[in-house]
């Protein structure tokens, strides 16, 4: 029987039954080959699958490599020994050295043919003969006129493959390629993952190793050994860079044997380079740069990557190799990874050992202070005490106190007092303490917001002592002076009694009196003095401030009413109470608001102030006075210090008014203080711990 075409039944019956196993054939093979990720066992799988569909010996799969470069051998159906697999395994094809080879050619243009050995040489030759084909048909594995692999598929005479067959072979090699493709691409994404999570990991290893140390030697040494491990360099240095001289400095190397080697690399202008360019560079042949100074001729590249802190160069990494082109892309990014995280752990070292040396040196310079320095913190902890302070203070030579609570350490109660008003009153305070050894010093604790509170004792026993001798002398010289004065003014009463005198004779006359006045207020003074530095004690007793500063403003009110000055006040009438002696609180603020009004012009103003603040009180005595120069601020609260101005000339005074005031005040606990501008006047701020009676 025959249909109008010529074909029988039969016939056309097997056309169907091929097609259909052709069908079945690359349905399965594309089921399998796509399930496979990874190239060589999709090409294992490929080999035995053909090898198994057909009556062929052997079949053989090549593969081209990542660079897309060399084909090589990937796969075999048959077991060969291991010797052979390694020497199949070390040929490479080069597909553009050999561009003109016939079976290339075909290969390339993505066709398949049937070859024979003897026919006419190929570059494929050496892997041939090693199998031991005379005989093969061969199909590319080929994606958009891309070569990525082929098949090779032996043959014998007995053997010749059918068109069918050939058909059957090539849709085979088709899904073939797009699968190895595939697996190609999806185990490239499977490596640069793996890459990257083992670069992740590396770097949270780096990070953890360079914050655990702050030494720079070690911080240098673990970044060139990750370096050198990631790139497989064979040596390495860091050189430290100056951006402001534009020099190289100290050179850290690592894996050099000779010492001479050290002086190449600070001599290296590849690396100054990279310093100023701030540019990081890869040299495949060293050979080749005009900066080349190496006389190391086993270096043949090398690589220099900046290490950058706030946009400066500080220091530069740089890899060398004894091999041509040794460093990629991906050395390079490993290499600036590390060196951003370099720069942080250099920049910490060198901080710490600028905070070492500056902290050696500080505590030199204290240990060889003869004051007693003592800094406090914020929880009243100490953190400092220096030599001085522990033998000063009598305590134990050998005893740790830093840390421990200091009003525990120190059991001088008066020292402690004064830290206790510093921290208060978050003011300076400074007082003269007598210490047990029998020494006096000169205190002052300042309160700092970050630090605490450091307090400064020098040691002012010879000092006052000078003081004594000399307030003693004085003392006795005025008590001396006041006899014959009070003789003097006598004797001027019973001329004035006795005589009588022109005009111009009771002006003489008025002038001795007004002289041996002024002669008598300045020996009270002194007298006054003396008694206050010889260690008087006062009556101390809660007084109010508001009657205390009521009475002095209405005591110089007459004055000021004299010289058209307004005199007035702004203060509470309950003001808290003040621990002292109310003879010596109106002996401070009756001088100070009479200074104002003596320093102060006709129609000026006069103001006084008093508001409590915590645990002090502060009264403000203002004026818009003649006002006092920076420099003789400095000395105003001197002894017999006076202002020399003309407006001066004619105001009188002892210059002991503020000596005598300052004394009194930093007696009674307290502290004064003053702002003063030239032709604008004066303020002085008075301020006076509050009595304990004030809260009851």
């Amino acid at each position: 029987m025959t249909l109008d075409g010529g074909f029988s039944l039969s016939t056309e019956n097997e056309l169907l039954r091929k097609q259909v196993e052709h069908l079945s054939h690359i349905q399965a093979i594309n089921v399998r080959l796509n399930q496979i990720p990874s190239p060589l066992p999709l090409l294992d799988q490929l080999v035995n699958y053909t090898a198994g569909i057909m009556p062929y010996r052997r079949v053989i799969a090549l593969v081209i490599d990542d660079g897309d470069v060399e084909l090589h051998f990937a796969a075999i159906n048959t077991p060969i020994p291991t010797r052979l697999r390694q020497q199949l395994e070390s040929i490479r094809i080069n597909i553009y050295a050999g561009m003109n080879d016939p079976i290339l050619l075909e290969w390339v243009n993505g066709k398949s043919a049937t070859h024979l050995i003897s026919a006419s040489p190929t570059i494929i030759a050496p892997l041939i003969d090693l199998i031991g084909l005379k005989q093969f048909y061969s199909l590319p594995l080929v994606i958009n006129l891309h070569l990525i692999g082929a098949l090779i598929i032996e043959m014998t005479d007995e053997h010749l493959i059918p068109s069918s067959d050939q058909d059957l072979l090539e849709s085979i090699a088709l899904t073939a390629a797009i699968a190895l493709q595939n697996a190609r691409h999806q185990n490239h994404a499977l490596q640069k993952m793996a890459e990257e999570m083992n670069l992740l990991y590396m770097m949270e290893q780096i990070d953890r190793e360079l914050n655990d140390t702050i030494a720079l030697d070690t911080v240098f040494n673990m970044t060139l050994d990750w370096a050198l491990r990631f790139s497989s360099a064979d040596v390495g240095f860091i050189t430290l860079y100056d951006p402001e001289i534009d020099a190289l400095g100290r050179v850290f190397p690592y894996g050099y044997e000779t010492g001479e080697a050290l002086e190449r690399l600070q001599d290296s202008r590849i690396t100054l380079r990279v310093g100023r360019t701030r540019e990081a560079e890869i040299l495949p042949d060293v050979s080749l740069d005009e900066d080349n100074l190496t006389a190391d001729h086993n270096i043949l590249s090398q690589m220099s990557v900046p290490v950058l802190r706030e946009d400066q160069v500080i220091a530069i990494i740089t890899l060398e190799s004894r091999k041509v082109n040794a460093f990629q892309d991906k050395h390079l990014n490993f290499a600036l990874q590390l060196a951003n995280r370099a720069a942080v752990a250099i920049d910490n070292a060198r901080l710490y050992t600028q905070t070492v040396r500056e902290r050696e040196k500080l505590s030199s310079i204290l240990s060889s202070l003869a004051e007693v320095v003592i800094v406090i913190d914020t929880e009243g902890h100490i953190v400092l005490l220096n030599p001085s302070a522990t033998a000063s203070l009598q305590l134990y030579q050998d005893k740790n106190y830093i840390g421990q609570l200091f009003t525990e350490v120190i059991g001088f109660t008066p020292l402690e007092n004064v830290y206790r008003r510093a921290r208060d009153m978050n003011e300076n305070v400074t007082e003269d303490l007598s210490l047990p050894n029998g020494r006096t010093f000169h205190t002052n604790a300042t309160p700092h917001r970050d630090i605490g509170c450091i307090i400064v004792m020098q040691d002012v026993t010879p000092y006052k002592e000078m003081d004594r001798l000399k307030s003693e002398l004085i003392a006795t010289v005025s008590h001396d002076l006041k006899q014959p004065l009070s003789v003097m003014m006598g004797y001027l009463d019973l001329l004035q009694m006795r005589n009588k005198f022109t005009e111009q004779s009771h002006g003489f006359i008025s002038n001795i009196n007004k002289a041996i006045h002024n002669m008598k207020h300045l020996i009270d003074d002194l007298l006054d003095m003396a008694r206050i530095e010889s260690g008087m004690e006062l009556e101390m007793l809660p007084v109010s401030m508001s009657e205390v500063l009521n009475e002095c403003t209405e005591v110089n009110r007459a004055a000021a009413d004299i010289k058209n000055i307004n005199l007035s006040s702004n203060f509470a009438q309950n003001l808290p109470y003040v621990d002292g002696e109310r003879s010596r609180l109106y002996q401070i603020f009756n001088n100070l608001i009479g200074n104002a009004i003596k320093y102060t012009p006709p129609q000026g103003d006069v103001f006084l102030k008093a508001e409590q603040r915590g645990s002090i009180i502060r009264i403000t005595i203002q004026d818009n006075g003649i006002g006092i120069s920076p420099e003789d601020q400095a000395h105003v609260f001197e002894r017999f210090y006076r202002v020399r101005r003309p407006e001066t000339d004619s105001i009188e005074g002892t210059g002991l008014g503020l000596a005598i005031v300052k004394t009194l005040i930093e007696a009674h606990h307290g502290k004064i203080r003053l702002e003063s501008q030239l032709n604008e006047g004066s303020t002085f701020y008075v301020t006076l711990p509050v009595s304990d009676y004030s809260f009851l």
